[in-house]
């Protein structure tokens, strides 16, 4: 049987959700029918303050072959100029066209892994190929489709469906969409966060990386109504950035609350890090009272803590949603955290609807057939 051969286009090797996406798929992808190469949209030396690569010895480890395009520049001028803006990355020389076109051709299928990743001067014979894997969405970023042309044939990955959908591609007339979540190889067999009865402090989790793409607004002020509940609490907020530069530090001042906030910095495995950190309950960033936003909601849930979401969905919420709790409404908001802090049953109800939850609909190893068939649809076509 002759393999298929798919690239995966990165723009980087970082801890981030294209990169976790790209590398859960390329490990359990039947290699017996396909052959993955990877290409990165960035130079093999080029250093990044405060960011450092991780999923190249990742993929490095399953054999997968990397390609960095430092193999496809003139010296002289800049490459991929409006990709590399975007990513805050600076380099040296700028794309050869033809070499790059030639190396795309070799590929019977293009999987960009993010919409910031795709390369806007392609042909169609290579645009028929291409599936472009949505990894943001609109209410982060209002102007994450500009570089588009909304009249032509896209092939589109994501996991929004219905109203999510219209919203993300409602400028688009032709495209073609695959649903497709974000899955991952689920680890445990069943929950490993118990309920702490009676901790002196008791503690929240944010799992985030601190970026004006990602506010935390709303948690800062909710956290200041838990305060003036008597409760003896603290908020732990784990990610990489720095709270001062983006601006959080004067916020915690402004509500009087600097003192009960602690920023933790990045956390190499936040699964055990919310097991050995004890935490009663997590906070994140929520999507269309459906899901959290992002891998690290689901993450946490494969360990069974509970976690409780801020909507940042531009719609009202219509209805309760009693697995991945969702709200706009502050008081509603630190109500239910109250409950799950303090009340054994909700908390183990909560935190086992979750764990089944990401268990039945989140593994790769249920979902890579599904992917393959769409490789195999495509490459027909």
């Amino acid at each position: 049987m002759i393999k298929k051969k798919i690239l995966f286009v990165v723009a980087e090797f970082f801890k981030g959700g294209a990169e976790r996406y790209a590398y859960e798929i390329d490990r359990v992808l039947d290699k017996t029918k396909f052959e993955v190469t990877i290409l990165c949209l960035n130079n093999k030396n080029q250093k990044i303050d405060n960011w450092e690569r991780f999923y190249d010895k990742k993929h490095s480890e399953l054999g997968t072959k990397i390609i960095f395009c430092d193999n496809f520049l003139n010296i002289e001028r800049p490459i991929l100029n409006k990709i590399k803006r975007k990513l805050k990355i600076k380099t040296k020389g700028r794309i050869n066209h033809k070499a790059m076109i030639s190396f795309l051709s070799k590929f019977d299928i293009l999987h960009w892994m993010g919409e910031y990743t795709f390369y806007h001067n392609l042909p169609d014979s290579l645009l028929r190929k291409s599936i472009v894997n949505t990894m943001s969405a609109k209410f982060q970023n209002p102007s994450l489709y500009d570089k588009f042309n909304f009249d032509t044939n896209y092939t589109f990955m994501s996991g929004f469906s219905g109203e999510e959908f219209k919203y993300e591609y409602g400028d688009f007339t032709k495209i073609k969409h695959y649903f497709f979540p974000l899955v991952f190889k689920i680890e445990n067999e069943k929950p490993k966060w118990n309920f702490l009865r009676n901790p002196d402090i008791k503690k929240i989790g944010i799992f985030t990386r601190l970026d004006k793409y990602k506010p935390l607004d709303p948690f800062f002020y909710a956290f200041q109504l838990l305060l003036s509940e008597d409760i003896n609490v603290e908020l732990h907020v784990f990610g990489s950035g720095d709270p001062e530069e983006e601006g959080m530090n004067i916020k915690l001042k402004n509500l009087d609350i600097s003192e009960k906030v602690f920023f933790r910095g990045h956390q190499e495995d936040i699964t055990k890090t919310a097991i050995e950190e004890q935490l009663n309950l997590s906070w994140f960033q929520g999507y269309n009272n459906n899901r959290p936003a992002g891998y690290a909601g689901f993450d946490i849930c494969s360990v069974g803590l509970p976690l409780i979401c801020w909507d940042f969905f531009h719609e009202k919420i219509k209805e309760e949603n009693y697995i991945y709790p969702h709200y706009k409404n502050l008081k509603k908001f630190v109500e239910h955290s109250l409950k799950i802090i303090n009340n054994k049953e909700e908390a183990i109800k909560l935190s086992r609807l979750q764990f089944n939850k990401v268990k039945d609909n989140r593994d790769s190893l249920k979902y890579i057939k599904k992917l393959e068939r769409i490789y195999n649809e495509i490459n027909v076509n």
